[in-house]
């Protein structure tokens, strides 16, 4: 396997993903550079093995670049430009297209240095704020609206959250208490909520599974299958169903198509302002 097979992972069209899903994306830049000419590419694949390193250092051995090393490189075939994201646990995630070259992907993302520096000091901050909230007399989203955690912090104490009382484990955690009566509580009403929408807009659905999924909002998979992530009961109801109907859409067209959107927005009319509450406040909720 050559040195840029390693390094680059590949995202197909047959890939489970691939069938259509809602990722969670916060943190994304947008790049107007396209894939060189295949001359320029072919120059670029031949310097893969000097790719990521820095000057020698003192002994004459390379210097990782520390920035190169924590980034994870894609390759995708549909991709037209090479974009940059910060994924769910803070590290940076570059797309190559088509055409493109490892080394050119380390250029542009060397060029966004101070970019991915000031994402992840906003990512550091969001865990923060996100794991304060989760603690007594902290809020959490739920159902759309910030709601106080009240009570006592200790094993068998209840706690208040919108009315509904949670009782805390053997563990003391009111946060984990919380995120299991959510869970739970998820499990009961998403699959309910799905059914009713397929059979509303005609999908066929065979299966409906709830999970702690961590970069994404749901995906589907060939068949009817469709995931979806617990936090989905934290959202405004409304945007929940944003999320299902994407998913139930991608039964019938499995990409991103205008055909795709067109169906998407017969069926909840109101999907650009549930995606701006998304780009909004979908950190606050992971």
């Amino acid at each position: 396997m050559s040195d840029e097979s390693r390094r680059l992972a590949t995202s197909s069209p047959g890939a489970a993903g691939a069938q259509g899903s809602a990722p969670v994306r916060p943190y994304t830049r947008a790049v107007t550079k396209r894939a060189s000419t295949p001359l320029r590419s072919l120059l670029g694949q031949l310097a893969l093995p000097l790719a990521g390193l820095l000057p020698l250092g003192p002994l004459g051995t390379a210097v990782p670049d520390p920035l190169i090393a924590d980034t994870e490189f894609v390759r995708h075939p549909r991709a037209r430009r090479y974009v940059l994201r910060l994924t769910r646990d803070g590290r940076p995630r570059v797309t190559v297209p088509r055409g493109g070259s490892l080394r050119e992907a380390e250029a542009f993302l060397r060029r966004q240095a101070e970019w991915v520096a000031r994402q992840r000091d906003r990512w550091r901050a969001a865990q923060a704020a996100n794991q304060r909230s989760w603690a007594l007399g902290g809020d959490i989203w739920f159902r759309g609206v910030r709601t106080p955690l009240r009570g006592r912090g200790e094993p068998g104490a209840v706690v208040d959250l919108g009315g509904r009382a949670v009782r805390v484990g053997p563990d003391g955690e009111v946060g984990a208490a919380v995120k299991r009566h959510l869970r739970a509580l998820a499990a009961r009403e998403l699959p309910a909520r799905t059914r009713e929408l397929a059979a509303r807009e005609q999908v066929p659905l065979s299966r409906v599974t709830v999970r702690d999924q961590r970069s994404r909002w749901g995906s589907c998979s060939p068949g009817g299958r469709i995931s979806l992530n617990w936090r989905l009961v934290q959202m405004p109801p409304e945007v929940a169903d944003y999320v299902i109907v994407h998913e139930l859409m991608h039964v019938l067209v499995p990409n991103h198509s205008r055909r795709f959107w067109a169906l998407v927005l017969r069926a909840c009319p109101g999907a650009h302002g549930a995606r701006r509450w998304i780009r909004r406040h979908g950190t606050e909720l992971l």
